[in-house]
């Protein structure tokens, strides 16, 4: 499985045998900075804000999954779950979808802009290999609220996401704020667009990798 990291709150996931998933395609004119053109076989789509549900940098013509479902897209077997963007219910921002993805026996989580804390959300993703994060805060929880999340799902691996870049024309927190609540050993700041798993990682501590934005 390949992880790539299309800048914000937007990955491509890539299974062995080629199946691609998008998830949270962004409007640059929201976030500062284009994405990436690219091809894929989904979309999944966390909520409809503009830097969650863009498709113009999509090439090709994917389905696109906004709902809470449970499908499978080839080999990549996908699920999602409905939460909130804010801590009142979606009364300030709305709905939010968590979207689990088993690629490879790989099993990743993109959390979307969660806002609030669900324990029935922890519950249900508790021990995911790999927990795409949003740290931010304003919009989403932030970096402590990202480590209660942590704490509670207890992943092998954590890819932060949706926080502030020296691109980002909006006004959140940095992914340091978030980082410096964990042991520097745990920490790697990867020089790579791309997380490449060949297996189900097996480390005891939860890891932290930051990547770079893909830009090709």
């Amino acid at each position: 499985m390949k992880l790539q990291y299309l800048g914000h709150a937007s990955f491509r996931i890539i299974s062995e045998m080629g199946t691609t998933v998008v998830c949270d395609p962004y409007d640059g004119k929201m976030t500062g900075f284009e994405m990436a053109r690219v091809r894929c076989d989904v979309v999944t789509v966390s909520h409809h804000h503009g830097d969650h549900d863009c498709m113009d940098a999509i090439l090709g013509n994917p389905a696109v999954l906004d709902e809470v479902i449970a499908c499978a897209a080839d080999d990549i077997a996908v699920e999602s779950y409905a939460t909130f963007h804010d801590d009142v219910k979606g009364a300030k921002r709305g709905a939010n979808l968590v979207f689990s993805f088993l690629v490879d026996g790989i099993k990743v989580v993109h959390m979307g802009d969660i806002g609030c804390f669900d324990e029935e959300i922890v519950n249900k993703i508790k021990g995911c290999d790999v927990l795409l994060l949003p740290v931010g805060g304003t919009f989403t929880v932030d970096a402590k609220g990202a480590k209660w999340y942590v704490d509670g799902v207890c992943p092998r691996i954590v890819v932060p996401m949706h926080y502030k870049t020296d691109e980002h024309s909006f006004n959140v927190d940095g992914v340091d704020v978030f980082l410096s609540q964990f042991d520097e050993a745990d920490v790697t700041c990867s020089a790579s667009d791309t997380l490449t798993l060949f297996d189900a990682p097996d480390n005891e501590k939860t890891r932290f990798i930051t990547l770079q934005r893909f830009k090709d």
